[in-house]
């Protein structure tokens, strides 16, 4: 009896051990439970705000955002009509020569034939000080292909006004019209293009992107014009040209080179894949590209603007090509 009273304390003491331990993972079990549920929705509401969703998977946003250094981006799948990234899109931001995709738009919707000749007069001259040049002279005659070509590569601020300025004088049928008073019709067309494609954020006051405070663009009223620019076969046949050689009709011969660095060769920003867009820069715009490529029947474009170095540019733009490939 004595032995019996002595061991049953300890039976009922392992019991409640026991028990108390089974409750204590039942209760850890829950809480786990409980916090997943909780934490679930959480995620899921981060996904939607910061990652980036990219052909079918999902990248984190805030790691694009710490590798890109320009200010302001836009990335889209132009094939299946998808924003892919975007970084201050909508903020008000400077083209610079990313302008020259809206004047080469203006110029072959009222001029549809690339052939059609012109004899350039002194509005070569209308450039401002330090302007890149495609060296066009007065008295040269050659054809609105030729122009495009001398836009778009050596991206030549002569070539925008000669182009403005012609092509102004067509819109108003009248080949005597004044310099000053076709470059006005011609930046009204610019215009009224831009707000025909959805551009609310956009106002062109020149066709080559020399600063002015009310010349100003988005990143994502860029995206809308270069996709549109790069459906016209004539702008996209010159933009992928690493160079052209060219004679004029009068008899010039000009070469032209790319100053996209991602379409020419042997350099270390060239992209297999590219097939052409624009470059700018000026102090206030910072440096600017437009860059499109196709892979696998996929053409994607990167709007990078703002970039504080030459470089930078393309390294954001090949990365975001590269992502969005992925």
């Amino acid at each position: 009896m004595g032995e019996y009273l002595h061991r049953k304390p300890k039976k009922k003491k392992l019991w409640v051990i026991v028990l108390a331990a089974l409750l204590a993972v039942v209760l850890a079990v829950t809480l786990v439970l409980v916090g997943l549920r909780q934490q679930t929705p959480m995620q899921n509401s981060n996904d939607s705000s910061s990652d980036a969703k990219v052909t079918g998977k999902t990248l984190p946003k805030d790691f694009i955002d710490r590798n890109t250094a320009a200010s302001y981006i836009i990335l889209g799948d132009i094939t299946n009509n998808r924003i892919l990234y975007t970084k201050n899109e909508n903020q008000t931001c400077y083209p610079a020569s990313l302008t020259k995709l809206m004047t080469a738009i203006v110029a072959l919707e009222n001029v549809p034939d690339p052939t059609t000749a012109f004899t350039l007069g002194d509005e070569v001259h209308m450039i401002a000080p330090g302007s890149s040049r495609a060296y066009l002279t007065v008295g040269t005659r050659l054809t609105l292909e030729h122009l495009l070509q001398a836009l778009l590569l050596p991206s030549g601020n002569d070539a925008a006004y000669a182009i403005a300025v012609q092509v102004g004088r067509v819109i108003a049928d009248n080949p005597a019209l004044d310099k000053q008073a076709a470059l006005q019709i011609f930046l009204e067309k610019m215009n009224d293009k831009a707000k025909a494609l959805g551009c609310a954020g956009t106002h062109f006051a020149n066709p080559d992107g020399i600063h002015r405070d009310d010349h100003y663009t988005t990143a994502a009223d860029m995206l809308r014009i270069a996709t549109f620019a790069s459906q016209q076969k004539t702008i996209a046949h010159i933009m992928q040209q690493p160079e052209v050689q060219a004679t004029l009709l009068s008899g010039q011969t000009a070469t032209w080179k790319n100053t996209n660095r991602m379409v020419q060769k042997d350099n270390i920003y060239t992209y297999a894949d590219a097939t052409g867009m624009k470059t700018g820069s000026t102090d206030e715009a910072g440096y600017c590209l437009v860059a499109s490529a196709t892979r696998n029947g996929c053409t994607s474009i990167a709007v990078v603007m703002g970039s504080p170095t030459e470089s930078g540019r393309f390294e954001d733009a090949r990365g975001l090509l590269d992502i969005s490939f992925q």
